[in-house]
């Protein structure tokens, strides 16, 4: 059972630190490394990586986090096909992030909740770092992409 608080549910730290310990496997496992090289490498705008990760940090809502992804994919279907291109890389790793939500929140659906809100905010933190790092080395080959 959770815990309550004015202002709502608490997790157990117990949890918090298996929802991070997660996290950092996502993070050595290379996944989220991998869409932010490939959102560098489709030259998405800093502007644009960064609205996603206002979002997914600012939001009450974890579905609000996929249909940025999915709108933002929709709009440009005729044009660069930037958002195309790492949608379904980004959807799958939040797929998976859901899937371990659901197995912390232990059938409780104000835990799971919670954790999928806490996960996808540091998985994004995790993607938009890889991002940044990946462009500040593009720029420093002066434009060139790396692999």
């Amino acid at each position: 059972m959770s815990h309550q608080t004015a202002r709502g549910p608490v997790l157990e730290s117990r949890i918090h630190r298996a929802a991070d310990a997660y996290l950092e496997e996502f993070y050595e496992s290379g996944r989220s490394r991998q869409e932010g090289e490939e959102m560098a490498r489709v030259n998405l705008t800093k502007a644009q990586v960064r609205g996603f990760e206002t979002l997914a940090k600012s939001t009450p809502r974890f579905s609000e986090i996929i249909n940025y992804i999915k709108n933002q994919a929709g709009k440009e279907a005729r044009g660069k096909d930037q958002w195309v291109r790492v949608a379904p890389g980004l959807l799958s790793q939040l797929e998976d992030i859901e899937a371990k939500a659901k197995e912390l929140g232990e059938g409780d659906p104000e835990k799971t909740l919670l954790l999928k809100l806490k996960l996808a905010r540091g998985w994004a933190g995790q993607v938009v770092t890889h991002y940044l790092f990946s462009k500040a080395q593009q720029e420093a080959a002066g434009g060139q992409q790396w692999s």
